[in-house]
């Protein structure tokens, strides 16, 4: 009767086909830069699995045995024990490095376990070279949490000194082990996973500021600690009360476990105010509510201050405003370049602000580049973008990704600027400067000139094709002596933006009317600036205008054109409220209709008296009109 397992029949077949019984051949070894490197490779293993068989062997009390750790190739990897066991086993050419190979040592422990995956021992003779007949081994295989065999881990005795619970001492060595290996991997997972949040706080473009359920600081990006103007090192861990201040609305949003998404904020931070928009995320934990500030960057705030305004509202009063307002609501719904042209002050900003709050891209950022205000050394990064290392930052159009970027005076622009700004308006690539990366921003382009842009092109100043892509939808702003008709509502707006109740005269707006407006819209509201400032009583009388208004006297008409229907009758009903103050009556005598008609007309046209009055006139004069 076979009393040998059928495994161990296989093996010593195996082996036979590969050596004999005798003489011993010492295994292969690996030494040197080949062991240092293989060491390096497994440190997680060599270290963990070191420490777990000296406190194993701690735990036996100088017993006369080895413990040995190889890798799932059988390479011996660390050995603790007996001095005299070790020397015993060293001479055999069990050492660091030593290849535990069936082919070469014939039937062993360690290398069974590890083919079969299953813990055995093997005493005696029922190894296949006579060299270890004399010693027992109890090997048990070590596995990871996804089952791949990892390391063999044994313990070798002389065979007079085995004892019965070796097997079971290897198994529980080794289910430690890899419950060691487990615990260190899940560690280093965490630590990696930490590092990568960590990498990328550091690379956001928002202030990051994170404090636990005692109210103290737990982390602080560099855009925070820049912003705030603290030292990381020096406050984390401490009470956030100490460096902050928090305004109420904040402290009533941590009370409540309420979440806040770009909230306009002033936090007050070691005695200095800072306007800041802020979001505020909780973070629930088994000890209490943890909480992280996202401190966004200022030109996200001005960009909400702006998708936060109502569109500017245009004053198209006149004819040749009337039809620019027309082309501008068509515009709007776009996303094709605008090009805005006209005299300088004639309200191109203005307009364009109305594309981008009425267009598709309102939600998007509003950003503006004055091409002739910014060196032309300096324009050029500004615009694209800088790809130096070290010096990374995006350009103005990467900025306007998603809303619109305005360039004034384009015609300023250099020749190069001109021809990257068409590749990008063709392709919708772009190349940061000094860098090969392509990048795709999305936006739309609105430009302005105040140039004869035909003229510079002809002279090379300015790119023919690119023009030809900016006049995709081209409209002319007319200076503001051809728009007579809409400076009463102009005035009154500029007077009610900046709160004053006042108004102005018959004679001031007289003078105002006969105007040239050489300056367009920047002149008008200087003027009354300069008027609102000087005025002391409850109206602006002509002493109040700089003097240019005050003694020049001109007449101006606007240039004749063919009008609509409806349009003429604007234009009667806005000349007849500006030549009778306002009065109803007589505007109802001079166009020859009822008082009751005059006004559903102006109701219809909506055509506000008040601008036209004059308020300078006193209660009594003013309730007999």
């Amino acid at each position: 009767m076979n009393i040998y397992p059928q495994w161990l029949i296989a093996s010593w077949q195996r082996c036979s086909l590969q050596s004999a019984p005798t003489p011993w051949q010492p295994p292969h070894q690996a030494r040197g830069q080949t062991l240092q490197s293989m060491l390096q490779r497994k440190r997680d293993l060599v270290v963990t699995g070191e420490m777990a068989l000296e406190d194993l062997y701690e735990y036996m009390e100088g017993r006369r045995c080895a413990l040995l750790l190889t890798d799932e190739s059988g390479c011996l990897l660390a050995r603790v024990g007996h001095g005299e066991i070790l020397a015993a086993l060293g001479e055999l050419g069990l050492l660091q490095g030593a290849f535990l190979s069936e082919g070469r040592l014939g039937s062993n422990a360690i290398n069974l376990a590890g083919y079969l995956g299953t813990p055995l021992t093997l005493r005696g003779k029922e190894h296949f070279k006579e060299a270890l007949h004399g010693w027992v081994g109890s090997a048990a295989p070590v596995f990871n949490p996804q089952g791949r065999l990892v390391a063999m881990l044994a313990l070798y005795c002389p065979l007079e000194e085995a004892q019965p619970g070796d097997l079971a001492l290897a198994v529980a060595a080794g289910r430690e082990l890899a419950n060691q290996l487990q615990m260190e991997g899940l560690m280093q997972e965490s630590q990696r996973h930490l590092s990568e949040l960590y990498a990328l706080l550091e690379g956001m473009d928002d202030g990051v500021l994170a404090w636990d359920h005692q109210a103290k600081i737990r982390y602080l990006n560099r855009l925070a600690a820049e912003r705030l103007g603290l030292d990381p090192a020096r406050v984390l861990g401490q009470p956030l009360a100490l460096y902050l201040r928090l305004p109420r609305r904040l402290e009533l949003a941590i009370e409540s476990d309420e979440p806040l998404s770009h909230v306009d904020l002033t936090l007050e931070c070691e005695g200095r105010l800072l306007p800041v928009l802020l979001s505020l995320k909780r973070v629930p934990t088994p000890l209490g509510a943890h909480f992280i500030a996202l401190l966004h960057p200022a030109e996200r705030l001005e960009a909400l201050w702006l998708r936060r305004q109502p569109p500017p509202i245009l004053v198209a009063d006149s004819q040749s405003m009337t039809r620019v307002l027309r082309l501008a609501r068509q515009a709007a719904h776009g996303n094709g370049p605008v090009l805005l042209r006209g005299e300088p002050g004639s309200g191109k900003g203005a307009l364009a602000a109305y594309l981008h709050q009425e267009g598709s891209q309102a939600d998007g950022p509003l950003v503006t580049v004055d091409c002739q205000a910014i060196p032309a050394t300096h324009l050029e990064q500004l615009l694209m973008g800088c790809g130096e290392e070290g010096l990374e930052r995006p350009g103005k159009i990467e900025e306007a990704h998603g809303g619109t970027l305005l360039l004034e005076q384009i015609e300023h622009l250099t020749q190069p600027l001109q021809g990257a700004l068409l590749h990008w308006l063709k392709s919708g690539r772009l190349q940061r400067f000094d860098s090969p990366r392509v990048l795709l921003p999305k936006c739309r382009l609105i430009a302005t000139s105040t140039a004869d842009l035909e003229e510079w092109v002809e002279q090379g100043g300015f790119g023919r094709q690119l023009l030809f892509a900016l006049q995709g939808f081209e409209l002319w702003l007319p200076p503001l002596r051809e728009r007579i008709a809409d400076l009463p509502r102009l005035i009154a707006q500029q007077l009610e933006q900046q709160g004053d109740p006042r108004r102005l005269s018959a004679r001031a707006r007289e003078r105002l009317l006969a105007h040239p407006w050489p300056g367009n819209l920047t002149e008008l509201h200087a003027v009354i600036e300069h008027a609102r400032l000087r005025a002391e009583g409850e109206s602006i009388e002509p002493e109040h205008l700089p003097s240019t208004l005050r003694h020049t006297r001109v007449e101006t008409v606007e240039p004749p054109s063919l009008m609509t229907l409806a349009e003429q009758e604007r234009r009667a009903l806005l000349e007849a409220a500006a030549l009778c103050q306002g009065r109803v009556q007589q505007m109802a005598e001079r166009l020859g209709i009822s008082r009751t008609t005059l006004w559903r007309r102006l109701k219809a046209l909506d055509i506000d008296m008040s601008h036209y009055r004059d308020h300078s006139a006193s209660p009594k004069r003013s309730a007999a009109s």
